[in-house]
């Protein structure tokens, strides 16, 4: 017999289908078919060009709808039914399913957050102000997406593991409370649950800090406003606490059989219990569903190579284009074809390549699923999960100094060695850094392929030696790509193009063509009306 706790699991899934949240007897927001078809192209071409996991996509969207009208000062009252529209034309939500009372709902969020920013003090056209604004943006695009698509599934499972792991987690800190000790369970389970980026762990903390912040007033509002940036800052705090990565690290390991329960429940909602109840039949269930999550896995991991290939091939082409090749010919006045089609060729090829040697868990990796489903339906636990947290040790400052030597000579080698066959190939400095950033960025890239594999994966794999090698060969290649990814991201040219000189005008026209086509339905209506 499953425990209670897998049953208010299975109660809460049912639960979860938008269209049961949303019944058809009410009022939808609808959108013209043909407009549609012309904005989701354009969405997509979008979504190559600046690489996000799939499920921000439309958080995503949702904020640069937001910063784009707040340019073009939309008044709020007609923000709220344009943002709709727009993520139902762009694919983010389904057509003819939002009713339009939920329209009031988001244009009270956005309401709230600027009136938030406002009673700040806070001035837009400054640094800080600025960034403020953003942040607020961010924060508010979480609410208006939770609004628009309730997360009932992914906060019923966070829950379940929540209840399932915490049992299991010892955190030996004497500057946190038991609560914030729970917080930050709590906080890292949606991580690896959720896969919440850092504005959903803002809002999450925001609610945490701030009681009934959904339904705040403007009372409220101004208490919050008058201490936003301390509460940013604790906000920021908690985040960064040394226990959140090895915590989320922990729960990562067991996050995929959590899905694997939560997808026999959802595959199948009217025959749930008899199936948890029969452990025979979820044992088929387990097995069935990994098989076709492996193989999902592949296709995922495909489009993904597709996609960084686009994005690496065009940031590379834009830089040869606009930087390597006028250096080679005005002022090392010499052109190196060669270093030109090495750096041309050799990102987007490594990364396929890359793409194409990434594993997919065994039977070994389903056998185990299979246990410790078993284990957290029937059992309310994971018998291997018990894991304490102490104190971070700080080392000692001789010992911190020996091993950042030995770190930058690391560094100083991988990058070297690579340097030397650079140099064997005539490269000039400027081509040799351009070749060292992107294999940087690529190598990283590779690896954030690579752990959507391992996300399957929950039994322990060993290395053997010579992987351990390569991987201390690649980690500063590793180390450098990560803080480029995140300086390109601030600064990818197509992505500022698309947003500033081609996304505003193509959604204003897209609107009016829609509008134009309503007007042509209506007077075709009031022919027929006097038939």
């Amino acid at each position: 017999m499953y425990t209670q706790n897998t049953q208010k699991l299975i109660e809460r899934l049912k639960k979860s289908d938008l269209k049961v949240i949303y019944p058809d007897s009410e009022a939808k927001v609808q959108v013209d078919a043909f407009v549609s078809k012309i904005a989701n192209i354009y969405e997509k071409i979008r979504n190559a060009i600046d690489y996000k996991e799939d499920h921000l996509f439309r958080k995503a969207a949702i904020f640069r709808i937001l910063q784009r009208r707040m340019v073009i000062k939309v008044s709020i009252e007609d923000l709220a039914p344009a943002l709709v529209k727009e993520l139902i034309r762009a694919g983010y939500l389904e057509n003819n399913l939002i009713p339009t009372a939920k329209v009031e709902e988001i244009n009270g969020i956005i309401d709230k957050y600027i009136t938030l920013f406002n009673l700040s003090g806070a001035k837009k056209n400054g640094v800080n102000g600025s960034q403020m604004f953003k942040w607020i943006l961010e924060v508010c695009a979480c609410e208006i997406e939770e609004a628009l698509v309730p997360p009932i599934a992914g906060k019923a499972l966070v829950q379940f593991m929540y209840q399932v792991m915490k049992p299991k987690v010892e955190i030996v800190d004497r500057n946190l409370t038991d609560k914030l000790k729970d917080l930050h369970i709590y906080l890292a389970i949606n991580r690896a649950v959720v896969k919440s980026d850092d504005a959903m762990m803002d809002f999450l903390l925001l609610k945490y800090y701030v009681n009934d912040w959904i339904m705040a007033d403007k009372i409220k509002l101004m208490e919050v406003a008058k201490k936003i940036i301390n509460l940013k800052a604790e906000i920021d705090r908690q985040k960064k606490y040394y226990v959140a990565d090895r915590l989320f690290r922990m729960f990562k390991k067991y996050t995929f059989a959590f899905f694997v329960l939560r997808d026999v429940i959802l595959n199948n909602p009217a025959k749930a219990e008899e199936i948890l109840n029969n452990p025979e039949k979820l044992e088929y269930q387990i097995r069935d569903i990994c098989q076709k999550s492996y193989k999902a896995s592949r296709i995922k991991i495909r489009r993904s190579i597709v996609r960084v290939t686009i994005y690496i091939f065009l940031t590379k082409m834009l830089l040869i284009l606009l930087m390597e090749l006028p250096y080679d010919k005005y002022i090392a006045h010499q052109v190196n074809n060669t270093a030109l089609a090495i750096n041309a060729l050799f990102p987007p090829l490594l990364i396929f390549i890359l793409g194409m040697f990434i594993k997919i868990p065994s039977k070994k990796n389903t056998n185990r699923v299979v246990s410790l489903v078993s284990d957290m339906v029937y059992k309310n636990t994971i018998s291997d999960a018990k894991k304490g947290f102490g104190i971070k040790v700080k080392r000692r400052g001789l010992f911190n100094i020996i091993f950042y030597i030995l770190y930058l000579a690391l560094f100083a080698f991988s990058f070297g060695v690579i340097i030397y066959f650079l140099d064997r190939l005539y490269f000039n400095p400027f081509s040799m850094g351009i070749f060292l950033l992107f294999l940087s960025v690529v190598s990283f890239f590779g690896i954030k392929m690579r752990m959507k594999a391992r996300e399957l994966m929950v039994v322990d794999r060993k290395e053997n030696p010579f992987v351990f090698l390569v991987n201390l060969f690649t980690l500063p290649f590793l180390n450098a790509g990560h803080w480029l990814s995140e300086k390109f991201s601030k600064i990818n040219v197509f992505v500022f193009i698309l947003d500033f000189i081609i996304e505003a005008p193509l959604k204003i026209f897209l609107e009016v063509i829609e509008d134009w086509i309503d007007f042509l339905r209506e007077k075709k209506e009031e022919i027929y009306s006097k038939q």
